[in-house]
């Protein structure tokens, strides 16, 4: 008997032994984590501050790869500049040396910021405040860096696209394949490869209008991916894209390169800018995007001190303004409703709706009188100065076509000239004359390594009032004509916009939200003085007697909202939710 207490004892513990094993196998695993579920927020722009850098190009933000950071354009006392925003703190600063620069995009680590300003692509190093030009690119329309340094950027409306490579040189990427009626390519974005490119085509044939990806290596074979018109946002394989006013995810297969799985709504009510950008921008966890349109506008008639004068107009997205010398019309560069272009209209108290005088599909805008209110100059396609009667009866007719992005300031009292800007290739705007007549050669008026804008004839014709940034901010100065002479600086403080009194003995000049009057005799100042404060940032403004007509948010309107979304999931190119690490 003695000899089975071993066997049994040794039963006995394996049996001990066996109870938590025989537990443990026949529990269940823990279940994962659930992945984190979206989460929106609203995001606002600093305090005193508008989104966007102009007509063209509304919106324009821009999160880093990291989803942390986000750059934007945004316009305070009336000059655009670039900003930078922590998402983490919600601190937001202005980058010094920025002013009219817009859409910006980051370098693939986040290091590096290009953007576009004074016809030059640009490259700004947020540490150190460094900027560097690196390219021309007089009418942008985006721009892409690859993890190797690439970088494919479009410099014009009307050409296929230019590649940098990390070594600084410069050649064309892609080609207009005119045969076949395309216009444009534009917006183009790496993929997470770092070898393919999509791009949005704009043609006249619908089978050539769309995004489309084109590979470095071979770019002459590119290929249609949706038929869809404007901007598509890349983020790792995943392209985001309007379809209508919804915000839709379409995986690409990583390795054929083709649309795959099922596409997927991420955002409602998503806007459209007039150059075919949207107003999203995304990383691989934060989504932001923006509703149709910006804040809407009103143009208010007020008296001297600022006080209404009669009702305000419906409310309307509106940029330039100019009275005609009736003073009972007003021509207005708007963004079309239906088509989201700027184009140029002529409103009157009498007609509910306004009459559009403008007819090309890109951008028009800074429309003037002529002396006799019979005719209408403005900027054509940005590129074009454009004249047509007042009715829109007969056709437009281009009296000049230019290089560079131009402007239309104003048209002398005589008839005989008009004022233009001319943005030049080796430094900002300058201040030219050009006879309204077809085929006539514009001639330089005033031309320096620094802008000088927002020019206004004097009533009797012997003087030019303009806006210069000589002295680090806009300020106003004054010169005779038609010959440069003793040039005067009359302000310090800041300054555009200079409008005459019909008299010419004062010189009204827009600060923010602010008019201020310059008392003149000649040449020389007797006083400065502000009339008064709109209490919003005036957008554009014109005197006609003694009322102003001030461009400013309508009344009882809220700025478009813009959504935030933590954990939006992107699709990988299988179609699956990626796995990603939040910080």
């Amino acid at each position: 008997m003695n000899r089975w207490i071993p066997t049994a004892a040794a039963i006995l513990v394996a049996a001990v032994f066996a109870v938590p094993a025989l537990r443990h196998w026949r529990e269940q695993p823990l279940p994962p984590p659930p992945a984190p579920q979206p989460l929106r927020a609203a995001w606002s722009a600093p305090d005193g501050v508008d989104i966007g850098a102009g007509g063209d190009y509304l919106f324009g933000l821009s999160l880093a790869p990291d989803g942390r950071h986000l750059a934007f354009p945004a316009t305070k006392a009336g000059v655009a500049s670039l900003w930078l925003q922590d998402l983490r703190t919600g601190d937001a600063r202005l980058v010094p040396g920025t002013d009219r620069g817009t859409l910006p995009f980051w370098s693939a680590d986040g290091s590096k910021i290009g953007f576009f300003a004074d016809g030059q692509l640009r490259v700004l190093d947020p540490g150190s405040g460094q900027i560097v030009d690196i390219a021309e690119a007089a009418s942008p329309r985006g721009g892409s860096w690859s993890a190797s340094g690439d970088l494919v950027f479009s410099p014009s409306p009307t050409a296929g696209l230019m590649k940098r490579n990390a070594g600084g040189s410069i050649t064309t990427f892609t080609t207009l394949d005119s045969a076949n009626g395309e216009s444009s390519h534009a917006w183009p974005s790496f993929l997470a490869d770092g070898k393919h490119v999509i791009l949005s085509v704009s043609a006249s044939q619908p089978s050539r209008a769309g995004i489309w990806i084109a590979s470095l290596d071979d770019p002459s074979q590119r290929r249609r991916l949706v038929a869809s018109n404007g901007q598509a946002i890349v983020v790792d394989h995943t392209l985001l894209y309007l379809r209508d006013l919804v915000l839709v995810a379409q995986p690409i297969d990583p390795i054929t390169f083709e649309p795959t799985g099922r596409s997927s709504p991420v955002g409602v009510n998503v806007g459209r800018g007039p150059l075919g950008q949207i107003f999203a921008t995304a990383s691989n966890d934060v989504l932001i995007y923006g509703a149709p349109g910006t804040a809407l506008r009103e143009l208010r008639w007020v008296a001297r001190d600022g006080q209404p004068e009669g009702p305000a107009s419906e409310p309307l997205d509106a940029w330039d303004l100019r009275i005609a010398p009736d003073g009972r019309r007003v021509v207005t560069t708007e963004v079309d409703r239906q088509f989201r272009t700027l184009d140029v209209f002529i409103r009157t108290g009498s007609q509910p709706a306004p009459l559009r005088l403008s007819l090309s599909a890109d951008g028009d805008e800074s429309a003037v009188w002529s002396p006799d209110g019979l005719r209408i100059a403005w900027a054509g396609q940005r590129r074009k100065v454009m004249l047509r009667g007042a009715g829109a009866v007969l056709p437009e007719q281009t009296i000049a076509e230019f290089d560079t992005p131009v402007q239309v300031w104003d048209w002398s009292r005589d008839g005989r000239a008009l004022l233009i800007g001319r943005k030049s290739n080796g430094h900002g705007d300058d201040l030219w004359i050009q006879p309204p007549t077809e085929g006539a050669a514009a001639q330089p008026y005033a031309t320096a390594p620094f802008d000088q804008a927002y020019g206004a004839f004097s009533p009797d014709g012997r003087a030019i009032a303009y806006a210069s940034n000589e002295s680090g901010q806009f300020d106003i100065y004054l010169d005779t004509f038609p010959r440069p002479g003793p040039r005067v600086r009359l302000t310090t403080a800041g300054g555009t916009e200079p409008r005459w009194s019909a008299d010419a003995r004062e010189l009204y000049f827009r600060r923010g939200a602010e008019i201020h009057a310059v008392v003149l005799n000649g040449l020389e100042v007797r006083s400065i003085a502000r009339m008064f404060d709109a209490g919003a940032t005036i957008r554009a403004y014109d005197v006609s007697g003694d009322r102003f007509l001030i461009n400013v948010p309508a009344a009882g309107q809220s700025a478009a909202p813009i959504t935030l979304v933590n954990h939006w999931q992107p699709q990988t190119g299988h179609g699956t939710t990626e796995t990603r690490k939040d910080n």
